[in-house]
């Protein structure tokens, strides 16, 4: 019997590397292909799925509130539709987990910039519950500079 403990997992790669590859544009917003071409994003996770990963992160890195101000899509619907994607991805595998990706807000918070504490514990609160309600296994918090922000 494998003691759990000392099983590796392994992560996929970098998202934003395989959305340039499969044509993503400078200036548009990648989470926005949850929705609008949800099939790269699949083969993306396919690509890793078949390359070994255990666990295949959601295209969400920058799926928040601030970020998406511009979007026709809520961040309840970009989630949603990421974490679905990326379950369908892991049907009928064993041992496939969906991680949520998190990453910074994309402003300063305060004292250095204007977003309070209690605004950026609402934008990562409503991602997280919008993410674990459409099920992901795990959330994946990356890429943050901000000791403060990553509090």
């Amino acid at each position: 019997m494998i003691n759990k403990l000392d099983k590796f997992l392994f992560f996929d790669g970098a998202m934003g590397t395989m959305l340039q590859k499969n044509g993503l544009k400078t200036g548009d917003l990648p989470e926005e292909l949850n929705i609008t071409n949800p099939e790269v994003i699949y083969n993306i996770h396919n690509e890793y799925l078949n390359a070994g990963s255990n666990i295949v992160t959601t295209n969400t890195f920058g799926a928040n509130r601030l970020k998406l101000k511009n979007s026709s899509y809520t961040v309840e619907e970009i989630i949603t539709a990421a974490v679905k994607t990326a379950r369908k991805s892991t049907e009928g595998l064993e041992e496939k987990y969906v991680a949520l990706d998190i990453g910074p807000i994309g402003t300063l918070l305060s004292p250095l910039g204007t977003l309070s504490f209690e605004e950026a514990y609402d934008i990562f609160k409503e991602q997280i519950i919008i993410g674990v309600n459409a099920g992901a296994d795990i959330i994946l918090i990356e890429t943050m500079t901000d000791i403060y922000e990553l509090k």
